[in-house]
Parts: structure tokens; sequence; C-alpha cells
């Protein structure tokens, strides 16, 4: 398989009924949330949005400049331990995104990984310009909500700002 950029890998998947119904049964197993998963300057995040939002492209802008690290794409099996909730793909699932307009792609990917925020994905009017502290609740137990706009240019690096910023908070506040 041709190598890009040291960690992508293409590959084709035929349709096989054995792989489809394996992947259901891993899912049925697996309750699981539709979004995905990346570990971004050592923190875990978890990126939800409506279909089409944008969702793997960001994943992907952060993975191929570098700033992330996959954990999911498309499915995250979310559990909680304890007071903390760890995030992993599937297992038919693991290291693949599909990247639109590419097909599906093989990553590096790194699970389970505790998460410590949420990215939403919405329309670029619902982002408010100066946010309230707000949180989302997963499980039982609540973390931090970052808005950000779909298909935005520069969602990538307001990513990367706000993981700076959490991991600041969370080493001086313990």
């Amino acid at each position: 398989m041709p190598m890009v950029h040291g960690l992508l890998y293409f590959c084709r998947i035929k349709e096989n009924k054995k792989t489809d119904e394996a992947l259901m049964t891993n899912l049925q197993d697996n309750p699981s949330l539709h979004g995905n998963c990346l570990l971004v300057n050592e923190i875990g995040v978890l990126i939800l949005g409506e279909p089409a939002s944008g969702k793997t492209g960001l994943a992907f802008s952060m993975i191929n400049s570098g700033r992330g690290t996959l954990v999911a794409d498309d499915q995250v099996i979310i559990e909680r331990v304890h007071k903390i909730l760890m995030a992993q793909p599937p297992e038919a699932l693991q290291g693949l995104m599909q990247i639109h307009g590419i097909g599906i792609v093989t990553f590096d990917y790194l699970a389970p990984v505790p998460l410590h925020l949420i990215v939403e994905l919405v329309r670029h009017a619902e982002v408010p310009l100066v946010p309230e502290k707000s949180e989302k609740e997963i499980q039982g137990l609540s973390l931090p909500l970052l808005k950000l706009a779909g298909h935005d240019a520069s969602s990538a690096d307001k990513l990367w700002l706000a993981t700076d910023l959490l991991k600041k908070e969370m080493l001086f506040n313990g």
C-alpha cells in the first residue's frame, strides 16, 4: 500500500456481507455515539455534530497537521470508569477514517483515551462571540463543551487553542 505523510495508507474495503455483519454485531455489543474522537495536545476530545457538519474534516485537519492523533471516526464507544469517561473505536473501525472525496484511509490510532473536552460543531451563526462556560453530560459526568463552526478553516486552530487553555487550567487546578 502506498504511504503518504508517514502515517496514512489508502485502502479499499470491498463490500462484504460477513464484514458488515461483524461490524453491526460489534456496534450492537458496544453502544456508541455518532462522532469523532482525537487526542489533541494530550487532551481527549470528543467531536459531535449533525451528519455532514464537518466532524471528520476537523479531525483530519488536526491529524494531517500533526496536532492530533486519531482515536475513533464516525462511532465512538464511551465507557465510564469511576469518574472518568474513556473513549475508543469499535474494533471493526480501529484506525479507519472515511474522508469525503478520498475514501477509507488507515491511520495510526490511540485508544482508549480519557475524555476531557466535548466539541459540538454547529452553524457559524450559533457560535457565540464570547461563550459562557458550558458543559455537556454523558453517562452522568459533565465535560466542558466548546461550540465551533463546522467547515470553518479556523476551527482546527481554535480547537488547538482550547486544548492548550484547558491543559493549563487542569495543571493549575489539579
